[in-house]
């Protein structure tokens, strides 16, 4: 009689079914494929490879040219005065492997009494030793300025000039102050700007 009062108050679990269970882990099964191929296709989306078919032994020549420094320029005791001219000696080296051609630009700036506006620019091909007035006497400029600096880069030295591999050409650039200038340039600055252009030499750059 207890037995049977146990039974109907608490009733017996329900049988689980098997079936279900299978399809259940089944499914779960399938899932967790799922997710893993889902994983496998984005990762095999991120990393790649390629490979260099190669190259063929292609080495290109080159075009340097060296002038040391902006050209400097020094400047006689007290100052310029009317009528002086200052001289500096400057070396264009080829250190490329091509022959190339070069042409010389500058570009003056001054204070607001404008001193550039009265200057004259040279530049003459001869050795150093030779960049001074005695030096220059009955010397041609290679080009030349004129009365006015411009403020802006200017051409003074067409391109043209060749120079070899390993080749140099010593230059000498004068700056000259009018005889004529007035009072009102008295403490008067300007700076002057060289800048050397080069292309490969267009006829044979292999001299």
């Amino acid at each position: 009689m207890d037995e049977l009062l146990r039974e109907m108050i608490t009733p017996p679990p329900p049988r689980r079914d098997p079936a279900r269970r299978r399809r259940l882990v089944a499914t779960v099964g399938i899932l967790g494929m799922a997710a893993l191929g889902m994983t496998s296709l984005v990762t095999s989306a991120i990393f790649t490879d390629n490979d260099d078919a190669g190259r063929s032994g292609i080495i290109t020549g080159s075009v340097d040219i060296e002038a040391g420094e902006d050209a400097a320029f020094a400047l006689p005791p007290g100052n310029l005065a009317p009528g002086d001219e200052v001289y500096s000696p400057v070396t264009v080296t080829n250190a490329g492997s091509l022959a190339l051609v070069y042409g010389v630009q500058y570009a003056a700036t001054s204070d607001a009494k404008n001193l550039a506006a009265t200057l004259t620019l040279d530049v003459f091909a001869v050795p150093a030793a030779q960049c001074t007035e005695a030096g220059l006497a009955g010397a041609a400029p290679i080009g030349s300025s004129g009365a006015g600096l411009a403020s802006t880069a200017t051409e003074i030295v067409p391109v043209g000039r060749s120079l070899f591999s390993s080749a140099a050409e010593e230059l000498c650039v004068r700056v000259s102050v009018p005889q004529e200038i007035g009072n009102e340039y008295q403490e008067a600055s300007a700076d002057l700007r060289l800048t050397f252009v080069a292309e490969q030499d267009p006829t044979d750059p292999h001299r």
